[in-house]
């Protein structure tokens, strides 16, 4: 199976299990001890890309021992070539020769005349002298064309050789060649899990950090509590153990806009849409859907930008919006909001927003989960896991229709 396909079908199992179990809220000792298992996976991980590293420098110089020798071949063919070749004409001249000295000895038996002006022998005794070396040479040549055409033959099995293997060389070269591909895909990702384990830790120490510094969570209490201790704390009042102020509904984020993109699947995108899409003008002032608090913030991601999450608690229920493509963010984590809170200004636009390459206009991506994000779970796959048509809590108009007011 495709290792790539393989991780998609691991991924959504991992989500479907999420969905499924119902997950206690976390303490500030679990986020920490969350960090550190994050820590050593990055740590594993460059560990592989090390390994993975030296496996493609290993290859590649196999790859060019392969081509050097193939290169050797194809000399070797080249200069075996040549030497056949010459070899055909000497064999061709040295019979050219030996059929002039048989010419010449049946010249012999027409007459010691014939024989003298051919030999140009000056007597018969130095006429048999000069037949028997004429003969003695023919037989060497003879024997010199033989071992011509066996180092021919030697030659040509050679050739063979060698051409076998260079193709048994071209196949190696194909094969390395097809584990280097494979090499590079587990690198590229690789880096892409490290980018990913990267910003975990980043937002995971910052989570912690807000925890410990801003709420002044203790390692055993449960965050939604602690949050929620805070916001009494500040407030003067009573808002339960949610961790996020109690609300009567929910109102859309900005005051007037179009339906690009429901949620679900979509033609459009030809996937599935895990939000809404509101088309409005870049800048465009966002609010919070709901009362709240913010969970967590990430700025510039490649691929949904500036992104904001907010907790909501909705007649006992808890829940999370998530507000995609902000061209700026205009609250930070931890703080309590209401639906006049601007939270940020909208974004999305290419030429401007150029680092968010999953937009392609201005426009606000709005998206709800169940749960309290950043709480009673922290990666975004458990939140992917748990979203819902933002339609079952607001009134949003018909796909491609235009709405004002909130």
């Amino acid at each position: 199976m495709n290792k790539k396909i393989y991780l998609k079908l691991l991924i959504v199992f991992v989500c479907f299990i999420s969905f499924s179990v119902n997950v206690s809220a976390k303490t500030l000792a679990q986020f920490k001890k969350e960090l550190s298992d994050a820590e050593a996976k990055y740590s594993k991980n460059q560990s592989d890309k090390h390994q993975t590293e030296e496996e493609i420098s290993a290859t590649k110089a196999k790859i060019n021992s392969i081509t050097n020798e193939k290169h050797k071949i194809s000399a070797d063919v080249e200069n075996l070539n040549k030497e056949i070749t010459q070899l055909a004409d000497d064999i061709k001249k040295m019979k050219g020769e030996i059929n002039e000295l048989i010419h010449y000895y049946q010249l012999s038996s027409s007459g010691s005349l014939y024989l003298e002006y051919v030999f140009n022998a000056s007597n018969f005794t130095d006429f048999i002298y000069r037949l028997a070396i004429s003969e003695q040479l023919s037989e060497y040549r003879e024997k010199t064309i033989d071992e011509y055409n066996n180092l021919v033959e030697k030659n040509k099995n050679k050739l063979s050789e060698l051409a076998t293997k260079q193709a048994s060389l071209n196949k190696l070269e194909s094969e390395l060649s097809v584990e280097l591909g494979k090499l590079d895909e587990d690198l590229s990702e690789i880096a892409e899990v490290s980018i990913d384990i990267k910003k975990e830790i980043s937002e995971l120490k910052s989570q912690i950090n807000t925890y410990q510094n801003k709420y002044k969570c203790k390692d055993n209490e449960e965050i939604s509590n602690c949050i929620a201790r805070n916001n009494n704390s500040s407030s003067g009042g009573s808002s339960g153990n949610i961790g996020a102020p109690s609300a009567n509904g929910f109102y859309r984020p900005v005051t007037a806009g179009r339906i690009n993109a429901n949620f679900g699947y979509t033609d459009y995108y030809g996937s599935f849409h895990d939000g809404m899409d509101i088309g409005v003008s870049h800048g465009t002032t966002v609010y919070s859907i709901a009362n709240g608090y913010v969970a967590r913030i990430s700025y510039k991601q490649s691929c949904g930008g500036n992104m904001i999450y907010i907790v909501h608690n909705v007649g006992g229920k808890k829940y999370t919006s998530g507000y995609f493509h902000l061209a700026s963010i205009n609250v930070s984590v931890g703080q309590v909001v209401t639906p006049n809170t601007v939270i940020g200004y909208s974004g999305g636009a290419p030429s401007i927003e150029t680092w968010d390459r999953c937009s392609t206009g201005a426009h606000l991506h709005l998206q709800l989960g169940t749960g309290a994000y950043m709480s009673d779970y922290f990666f975004y796959s458990n939140y992917a896991a748990r979203k819902f048509d933002p339609r079952q809590l607001i009134n949003f108009p018909a796909m491609g229709s235009y709405f004002s007011g909130r």
